[in-house]
C-alpha cells in the first residue's frame, strides 16, 4: 500500500513538471518568433519596442512555470523547502545535486522531481537572462542574432527534459500496475488464510449444538431424583 501510495505521488509530482516544461517550450518557440520579427530591418523601433514588451512578459511567464509546485514544493527546486525554484530575479534557490526520490517497489527507487537549474539554466545562461538581454536589444536597437541562437539552444535542452519525464511517467505508470497486481496476490492470500466458509461455519456450530442438547438430554435423565432420594 505504501508503494501504491509513493507511485500515485510521483506520478503528481511528474505531471505538474510535465505540464510546466510542455508550457515553457512552447513560450520559447514564441519567444524566438518575436525575437526573428525584431531582426528584420524593417522593423520600425515603435515595433521592436512593442516585441521587448511582449518578451518581458514571455519572461514573466516562464518563471511561472519554473516555480510550479506539487503539495507546496517546488518540482523544480530539488529538496529545498523554499517554496521557489527562482527568485523573482530569475536566481535558482533550489539545492544543486539534489534530488526527490519515492520508493516504488521492494527493490527500485525513483526520482520524481526535476533539475531546474538544468531545465532553464542559471546565471548568465538562464533562460531569464537570455529574455531579459533580448527585450534590452530590442529596446535598444541592437542586433538579436545571438538572443535567437541561445534562445534555440536552450529550447532543445529544455525538450531533452521533457523526454526524460516522459520516460520516468511510464516507469511509475508501469510500476503502479504491478503494485495494484502484486497488492491483489497479497490480500487474497490473506483471505484464504484468515476468511472462513461461513456455511460450513454454521453447519459445524449446528452440530456442536446438537450433540450438546443430547448430552444435556441424557444426564438429565440419568440424574432424575425420585421421592425416595428427597426423603432420605
Amino acid at each position: 500500500e505504501q508503494h501504491a501510495r509513493n507511485t500515485q505521488d510521483g506520478l503528481g509530482w511528474l505531471t505538474v513538471a510535465d505540464s510546466a516544461i510542455r508550457t515553457s517550450v512552447d513560450l520559447l518557440v514564441r519567444a524566438r518568433d518575436l525575437a526573428l520579427q525584431g531582426a528584420t530591418g524593417t522593423a520600425s523601433q515603435q515595433a521592436r519596442d512593442a516585441l521587448a514588451e511582449e518578451i518581458d512578459g514571455i519572461r514573466d511567464a516562464l518563471l511561472t512555470e519554473a516555480n510550479a509546485s506539487y503539495n507546496g514544493r517546488s518540482v523544480f527546486a530539488g529538496t529545498s523547502d523554499a517554496g521557489v525554484a527562482f527568485s523573482e530575479d530569475g536566481t535558482f534557490q533550489g539545492v544543486p545535486g539534489s534530488s526527490v526520490v519515492r520508493r516504488i517497489g521492494p527493490d527500485e527507487q525513483l526520482r520524481v522531481d526535476v533539475d531546474g537549474a538544468a531545465v532553464f539554466g542559471s546565471g548568465a545562461g538562464s533562460v531569464f537572462a537570455v529574455l531579459e538581454t533580448l527585450a534590452a536589444d530590442l529596446r535598444a536597437g541592437a542586433d538579436v542574432s545571438g538572443s535567437i541562437t541561445a534562445i534555440s539552444e536552450r529550447r532543445e535542452e529544455v525538450l531533452g527534459h521533457l523526454s526524460q519525464v516522459g520516460v520516468r511517467y511510464n516507469r511509475l505508470e508501469a510500476a503502479k500496475v504491478a503494485t495494484e497486481q502484486r497488492l491483489g496476490r497479497i490480500e487474497a492470500g490473506i483471505v484464504e488464510v484468515e476468511d472462513v466458509d461461513l456455511a460450513r461455519m454454521i453447519i459445524d456450530l449446528k452440530s456442536q449444538e446438537v450433540a450438546y442438547q443430547s448430552a444435556l438430554g441424557v444426564t438429565a435423565r440419568v440424574l432424575q431424583n425420585s421421592l425416595m432420594d428427597f426423603i432420605r
